[in-house]
């Protein structure tokens, strides 16, 4: 069966980049040798210290946390940030802050160092119920707080809505080695792949690289990443049989063996997604929207597959 859906065509196809590859925008790979901290998929540009176990950013640093005030009293070496209804107050070598007038223990102070305050990341992540996730063998900390229309969106019943939403969580890597490195192959786009009627897991492939999420408490964790070789034809038994060869991976593959797949290919281009239902032996569902993302409601570019 057919199914077209025309909407206006799209005008504004550089707005749908911003969100074209969330997952994948800005990775803290290079934290092998160094500590690293990346902040809703922000890597922190300034030094990240680790000290009596607690990693240090700058305060420019926590500005991708969310909509916040940040003010520093250089006369008294104190922090103030002031959002969501809350004001926490940090001062260097001080082992407690301060929130909302209340005090909290600190498990290390705030420090000086080479003439700039350093914030303990995850209690001032913690003070703004914000998701904290420390990959040892990266030697990353992950600190992930996502908007509350997302967060709302993920929960609704309508499985577009839901899948756009995770898409644009902040994520938070599980793999025990640096993301490998994409090589353009002019996709112009991203694929994404879920399971049939679900929203909580999916792979996203952009360009010559497979990315493997599984989403749990606001937070997409990045759990297998495989290198595509579009020129090798994979092999009848392959495991993610909806995918092009592989020829490198890292952490582990879901079993998909069962699985019927609900693919959307996106290309930013022509402002087009086009759908498909498929499992092993066969694809029905074909068809494509034309997006506007102007238009009233708009989520994203993963749409409605009306087979589904």
């Amino acid at each position: 069966m057919k199914w077209t859906i025309t909407l206006k065509a799209m005008t504004a196809a550089a707005i749908l980049t911003t969100v074209l590859s969330p997952a994948l925008a800005s990775s803290p790979a290079s934290a092998a040798a160094k500590p690293a901290a990346a902040i809703n998929n922000v890597t922190a540009s300034g030094e990240v210290l680790i000290r009596q176990g607690s990693t240090y950013v700058t305060l420019t640093d926590l500005k991708p946390l969310g909509n916040y005030i940040l003010r520093y009293d250089n006369s008294k070496k104190q922090v103030t940030i002031q959002g969501d209804n809350r004001k926490v107050i940090l001062t260097a070598g001080n082992t407690s802050m301060e929130v909302d007038g209340v005090k909290k223990a600190l498990p290390s102070a705030p420090l000086l160092h080479n003439g700039k305050t350093m914030i303990p990341l995850r209690a001032v992540a913690q003070a703004f119920d914000a998701n904290v996730y420390w990959n040892d063998a990266l030697k990353t900390a992950y600190i992930n707080k996502a908007d509350p229309g997302i967060i709302a969106d993920l929960k609704s019943t309508d499985l577009a809505t839901a899948r756009n939403a995770a898409a644009k969580l902040p994520y938070s890597s599980e793999l025990k080695k640096p993301e490998l490195e994409m090589l353009p192959v002019e996709m112009q786009g991203v694929n994404y792949y879920f399971p049939k009627g679900k929203s909580n897991s999916f792979f996203l492939v952009d360009n010559d690289i497979a990315s493997y999420f599984d989403i749990h408490g606001g937070v997409k964790y990045l759990k297998w990443q495989g290198k595509l070789d579009y020129g090798t034809k994979a092999s009848a038994n392959q495991n993610l049989f909806f995918l092009p060869a592989l020829k490198a991976e890292i952490g582990n593959q879901p079993n998909t063996q069962n699985w019927t797949i609900a693919k959307f290919v996106f290309r930013y281009p022509s402002g087009v997604t086009s759908y498909r239902l498929l499992d092993r032996g066969q694809e029905w569902g074909e068809g494509y929207v034309e997006l506007d993302n102007r238009a009233p409601g708009y989520k994203g570019e993963i749409v409605t597959i009306p087979e589904e």
